[in-house]
């Protein structure tokens, strides 16, 4: 095969139902990672723990004083996350001093009795759409070409049109 030029590759912008089905193909731990590096973008300070005997807890995030606790599911596209995981990890909170907000982040979606429950136990949700609008909006694709080396986004990139418009503002007054 021979080998091309960088400026000679064409590359094709990856769609974002492509791109979640990337992150729903990861390893549970690399996709610790990557929403670690999401939150870096985010302006948190990121520690990924997933381990066995990490009592649930895969990413802590602070912000000076601020802390958030952030369960990661890598899930397949049938897979949501229902009401009691989200009442399992609203409980991390107890497990660490000086946690602010617990965050649930999942490549799949959560059911309807999880949305429902999440804002009375002060869980916020971010779903697979969520965290491709988040990267949209922060135009973070490095995060990806970081993470898949075979994906190249820019500026502009996505392949349609987003209707996650807002996504990035949501996140930021469900933090503050």
């Amino acid at each position: 095969m021979p080998e091309n030029d960088a400026a000679d590759v064409e590359y094709r912008t990856p769609s974002k139902a492509y791109l979640r089905r990337r992150l729903q193909g990861m390893d549970p731990y690399d996709f610790e990672a990557f929403v670690a590096d999401v939150w870096e973008h985010l302006g948190w300070n990121t520690r990924t723990v997933g381990e066995p005997g990490d009592r649930g807890i895969d990413v802590i995030a602070t912000d000076g004083d601020a802390k958030q606790l952030i369960q990661v599911k890598r899930y397949g596209p049938s897979t949501t996350v229902g009401s009691p995981e989200v009442q399992q990890y609203a409980s991390l909170r107890l497990q660490e001093d000086g946690v602010d907000q617990v965050t649930i982040v999942t490549t799949g979606s959560f059911s309807r009795q999880a949305e429902d429950l999440a804002p009375d136990l002060d869980v916020i949700l971010v779903d697979g759409a969520d965290l491709l609008g988040i990267l949209d909006e922060l135009e973070a694709y490095e995060v990806f070409v970081a993470h898949f080396e075979d994906i190249q986004v820019g500026a502009g990139d996505g392949g349609e049109e987003s209707d996650d418009t807002g996504v990035l503002d949501r996140v930021r007054s469900w933090l503050s």
